[in-house]
């Protein structure tokens, strides 16, 4: 099983705009509301892919159920902890005239200690039966910076392979129990290792001290720009795909999950990355905040361009 942890979840309600003009009336084209968070959006890719997958990580009581419902009528299987407060809403403004999409995301409610620590009884219950853990995504108020590591820590114990897509002190922090594999994008890298990186700077010793340093992949998502794929002996580059984005938001959840999918067949490093890349592709392609499907990653798979650095 390949579980997920998304501690902060939301619900994304996309609005359509035919031209989106700051400051004046705007008249909206269509909505529609999908749950997210970045763990949501992996497992949701992952069940598309018919892998068995379980999200876990915290709900909140007085709109919660909306969130469950939402998953379930995607037939995707849920373990929360449910915690007092509301879902936060994340406003997707989509502008069809440019292709753009304006996020106002909220920050979260408050999340008790002992709400925390029975999180943390709940994950280490379920890491029994899991493969493969992905912690993604921000942290809400009231939960220690730490929380990723500490994870990390206990699926260790349990010889489980643990994937780190977070940002700031929580991804830091977690760097520091070497998790299995990271996917920062470049402006995460940047910031947490001080190095410049795009295709034509390739931050090699930096990417080298990574792997030394225990942690045995590392994935680098550079949008527009493609992506890099690192073990201990390979250094791959991936192309982008030619293709016209209908929605951003996901892109980076959908290429951890085509990871996942890899690992469980026992790929190879350069086939994690192709995987990788036709999962985040067929999202984009995607209008909004739409998943890939298993048809759109199988269909881009073949068009997938690597090279490997030397």
């Amino acid at each position: 099983m390949i579980l997920t942890v998304t501690l902060n979840p939301c619900i994304d309600r996309t609005v359509y705009l035919d031209r989106l003009t700051v400051g004046s009336y705007n008249r909206v084209q269509s909505t529609r509301s999908d749950p997210a968070g970045k763990g949501l959006n992996v497992s949701i890719v992952l069940k598309n892919l018919n892998e068995d997958t379980l999200c876990t990580g915290f709900n909140f009581s007085e709109n919660g159920r909306l969130l469950e419902q939402l998953l379930d009528e995607r037939d995707v299987a849920h373990q929360f902890l449910m915690a007092e407060g509301a879902i936060r809403t994340n406003i997707k403004l989509f502008d069809n005239s440019c292709q753009v999409m304006t996020e106002v995301n909220e920050a979260g409610p408050f999340v008790p200690p002992e709400a925390v620590e029975q999180l943390l009884q709940k994950a280490d219950s379920l890491l029994e039966h899991t493969d493969i853990l992905v912690m993604s995504g921000s942290v809400p108020p009231g939960v220690p910076a730490d929380i990723y590591q500490r994870l990390i820590r206990m699926a260790h114990k349990k010889q489980v392979k643990s994937i780190l897509d977070a940002s700031g002190e929580p991804f830091l922090l977690g760097l520091r129990e070497k998790p299995y594999l990271i996917k920062p994008n470049t402006l995460e890298f940047e910031q947490a290792f001080h190095a410049p990186v795009s295709p034509r700077s390739i931050p090699m010793d930096t990417i080298r001290s990574i792997l030394e340093g225990g942690i045995s992949r590392i994935c680098i998502s550079m949008g527009e720009e493609g992506a890099l794929f690192a073990d201990r002996g390979h250094i791959y580059r991936a192309r982008p795909l030619p293709l016209k984005p209908q929605g951003l938001t996901g892109a980076g959840d959908s290429m951890v999950a085509g990871i996942c999918y890899a690992i469980r067949r026992r790929l190879g490093t350069d086939d994690m990355l192709r995987w990788a890349m036709a999962s985040a592709g067929g999202s984009i392609r995607k209008p909004g905040t739409i998943l890939a499907e298993e048809a759109d990653i199988r269909e881009l798979l073949p068009q997938v361009e690597i090279e490997q650095i030397r």
